[in-house]
């Protein structure tokens, strides 16, 4: 599309779209015209608050003058609208991925950390068969290839490499396994559905005007490619993978439904390829942050970390999934070129139909050296480790399932009536071992993106500790099940942050400033050397370091921490003891530009509060050029290629995708669109020391 065809449809859009505000009679953000995806350039995030009058005007940035960040420049901002098609960005930007599209084509993704009627109602997304579904939306971005990866080194903005925007899929089947009707057609959605099939109505104060339906709070995302750990080995698909994610109950107080007796929360593996979202009950249904493959090392299997917060039920343990691939639901073989369902096929040979939940739970008499006097799942018991400075950081465990199995699309139960209850009573007990629970609250996950590993990175968010799981034995135990699902697998444990005080120190670089003489961002906004709510996590492997890219979400009034921990990947513990180095920050209700009601996405202040930077993409191997001047292909990218490549660039030349939530940006034209909660998309690189 040419600039000139562009130009006259934005006109169209913006004369469609005040036409629209005149009927209604409301002010177009402020008296601010709409602006269009890619067309801002004031980044959310600072470098340190704002203490000149210059970096408190409307539209503009604030302090971006970042230690050890050379360069960030945003691709988007809640509220903006596609210039062709319409369509508005939805909030607050959450899970994300970079693909291509095709050789020409970046293709960004998000998701909407959005609650319908418990925050703003965004606007309906139309499903192919006229299904409206309100809250979370899953957004993708298209930009050039070519300006995208120059996008770093001008000073153009994104809109000049836009080229069209768009939602991941178009169909979406429910927990029964039937695609999701019109609620006028009987159509039926898990979170306000009883097990016989029954749609419950939500309280008066929190029915939906914009959609049948809802998408719970999909949080952080996924983007499993097909085929990364080797042929055959982890999915078949590329695949999408969220999850409906906090319960519900307060929507049906008046009513007297118990969320417990629903369906309870989806999680969904999308195929990409065709635009289908599949709900998978095998996968479990208490609420989940993220979905995370490992390396199963195993052409007949896949695994998943499944961090959440399973249906507010505590305490829990840290989980897994494991699922076999080929069978259906009874382990029998689903020929892929028979007669089975699409539906089936897909979910079968991706092993999403036979499969069970893994809890971590530790010997018996190993629970000493971890500070732990008294046995008792009815206790935090890993809370109370992360905090003992004196516990041994390192032990062994055992993923272990509980009796319960999903049996099919004909046995879908209620969500109180599958895994979720089980892990605190005695009978569900592995044999010598208790499962080792704690707060649910876990947040992101990061697995080691080196192809010969097994193993991941855990937030633990309520308490801020940070844990490494490796597991041991992971393609023996696999090939010892002899074509059924383990009874456990192996796995080392090593707390490599504890939650205390002292754990970690960020290097600022002289920067992260807080306003009022409050210090630095070396630590928290009380002092406190340590995580604090530890919530977006990416493991990036590079030609020259190993580096987790850790957010936190913890209400930090003087703006919410993004930092950059590198570690040494044969211990799982920090590179340099203690030591980490501040990115950004954003937000925070003592925010001086908060207090001056200014904004990025100009007139579109709401209230001072706290912001969250949400997880990062590596894209690096994407826009990286070969000796002749040419981009990798989609072929060469496939499978291993793109970690591969990625490894063979230095961290100082990587680039890397990122979002950040910003509520108290979400009036204007992110009210005006029915955006719910506002935020921004972008890039950056990072300049580390040593």
């Amino acid at each position: 599309m040419n600039k000139n065809t562009t130009s006259m449809l934005r006109q169209s859009l913006a004369t469609l779209l005040l036409c629209s505000t005149a009927l209604t009679g409301t002010a177009l953000a402020g008296g601010h015209g709409p602006s269009y995806i890619g067309s801002g350039s004031a980044l959310i995030a600072e470098a340190s608050t704002a203490d000149s009058p210059n970096e408190l005007t409307d539209g503009k940035s604030g302090d971006v003058d970042f230690p050890f960040i050379r360069n960030m420049k945003i691709l988007a901002n809640v509220g903006e609208v596609d210039p062709v098609n319409g369509l508005a960005l939805t909030g607050y930007p959450d899970g994300n991925a970079v693909w291509l599209a095709d050789e020409n084509t970046i293709r960004v993704g998000y998701q909407s950390e959005s609650y319908a009627t418990m925050s703003n109602e965004t606007y309906g997304w139309e499903m192919q068969n006229g299904v409206k579904f309100t809250g979370s939306h899953i957004h993708t971005i298209d930009f050039d290839r070519a300006e995208f990866a120059d996008f770093l080194n001008n000073d153009k903005t994104a809109d000049e490499m836009f080229i069209t925007s768009g939602k991941i899929f178009d169909t979406v089947y429910n927990q029964f396994g039937n695609i999701v009707k019109p609620k006028s057609e009987g159509g039926i959605w898990g979170n306000q559905t009883l097990a016989d099939g029954t749609v419950v109505e939500f309280d008066e104060k929190y029915k939906l005007t914009e959609g049948d339906f809802f998408f719970q709070s999909f949080c952080g995302a996924h983007l499993e490619k097909a085929n990364k750990y080797g042929n055959d080995i982890g999915f078949a698909d590329d695949i999408w993978f969220a999850a409906e994610e906090w319960n519900i109950q307060r929507m049906f107080e008046e009513s007297g439904i118990n969320t417990h007796d629903t369906l309870g929360l989806a999680s969904i593996a999308v195929d990409v390829k065709n635009g289908v979202a599949y709900t998978v009950p095998a996968m479990g249904q208490t609420g989940y942050e993220k979905i995370l493959p490992v390396n199963s090392g195993h052409k007949d299997y896949v695994v998943a970390v499944m961090a959440g917060y399973n249906h507010g039920v505590e305490p829990a343990p840290l989980k897994i999934y494991i699922g076999k691939k080929g069978v259906d639901a009874d382990n029998n073989v689903v020929d892929q070129n028979g007669t089975a369902s699409e539906r089936d096929k897909f979910l079968a040979r991706n092993g999403l139909l036979y499969g069970k939940l893994y809890g971590m739970a530790v010997a018996n008499e190993d629970f000493a050296s971890l500070g732990i006097e008294k046995i008792d799942t009815l206790e935090n018991m890993m809370d109370s480790y992360l905090q003992n400075p004196n516990a041994s950081n390192n032990f062994s465990a055992k993923f272990v399932p509980t009796s319960y199995q999903w049996g099919g699309w004909d046995t879908t139960p209620a969500v109180k009536d599958t895994e979720m209850q089980k892990w605190q009573l005695a009978e569900e007990q592995p044999a010598g071992h208790t499962y080792f629970v704690g707060d649910s609250k876990t947040e992101h996950p990061a697995v080691d993106p080196d192809i010969s590993k097994f193993r991941y990175f855990q937030n633990m968010t309520n308490k801020g500790g940070l844990l490494g799981v490796e597991f041991t034995e992971l393609a023996a135990e696999l090939d010892a099940a002899n074509g059924e699902l383990p009874a456990l697998i192996s796995a080392d444990v090593s707390r490599t942050l504890a939650a205390i005080d002292g754990a970690l120190t960020l290097e600022t670089g002289g920067k992260g400033i807080k306003h009022g003489g409050m210090g630095d961002a070396s630590t928290w906004e009380d002092g406190r050397a340590q995580l604090v709510a530890p919530d977006g996590l990416q493991w990036v492997k590079t030609s020259d370091a190993d580096v987790l890219i850790l957010d936190e979400d913890s209400g930090n009034e003087f703006g919410e921490r993004k930092m950059a921990l590198p570690i040494n990947p044969d211990t799982f513990q920090l590179a340099e003891s203690g030591v980490g180095y501040f990115l950004a920050q954003a937000g925070g209700k003592q925010n001086p530009r908060a207090a001056a009601g200014v904004s990025a996405l100009g007139g579109s202040f709401s209230k001072a509060t706290s912001s969250e930077f949400s997880g990062s993409w590596n894209v690096t191997a994407m826009i990286t050029k070969k000796s002749d001047g040419s981009f990798y292909t989609m072929e060469e990218l496939a499978g291993v290629g793109e970690q591969q490549i990625n490894e063979t660039v230095s961290l100082a030349d990587s680039t890397f995708f990122g979002v950040v939530q910003h509520k108290g940006e979400s009036g204007g034209m992110v009210e005006q669109v029915k955006g719910d909660q506002g935020g921004q998309l972008f890039l950056f690189n990072m300049n580390l020391p040593n």
